[in-house]
This record gives C-alpha cells, sequence and structure tokens, in this order.
C-alpha cells in the first residue's frame, strides 16, 4: 500500500517524507555492503565489481538526501 507521497510523481515530494521509500532504501544498501563484504568480489569480472561499487554509492547518496531532508523537515516543524 503506498502512501500520500509515493503517489507524487516528483522526487523532491518524497525525499525525506517516505518511511516505506526509505527503508526499502536503507534494505537495499545494507543487501549492497553485504555482498561487497561478504563475498570474494576479486574474482568477478571488472564490470560486475563496478557496477556493485556504483550501486553502493549511489544507494548511500539517496539514503544521505533522505536522512538530509528527513532532518530539515524535522526541524522545520519543531
Amino acid at each position: 500500500m503506498s502512501c500520500e507521497f509515493c503517489m507524487g510523481t516528483f522526487i523532491k515530494q518524497k525525499l525525506g517524507r517516505c518511511k516505506q521509500c526509505m527503508g526499502i532504501n536503507l534494505c537495499l544498501l545494507l543487501v549492497g555492503l553485504a555482498i561487497y563484504l561478504g563475498f570474494n568480489i576479486s574474482t568477478w569480472l571488472a564490470v560486475q565489481q563496478v557496477t556493485l561499487i556504483l550501486f553502493i554509492w549511489v544507494t548511500g547518496i539517496l539514503m544521505v538526501m533522505h536522512l538530509m531532508a528527513w532532518c530539515f523537515y524535522y526541524v522545520k516543524k519543531a
């Protein structure tokens, strides 16, 4: 079930407001980090290594943006 923010089409409407989107992003980040730390990626092809590292970076940046926006809305409301 989508929340009111997930129904929006613009990312700035969702960023930092939708707990479901933040939870999914956190899970993706943790799975990516678990794969990176749990497997020996030196045996993978270079393309696979770069893809995993980019995936971790992108989900990490998105998580930081979510947290910054959440803090802004939290302070703004208080």
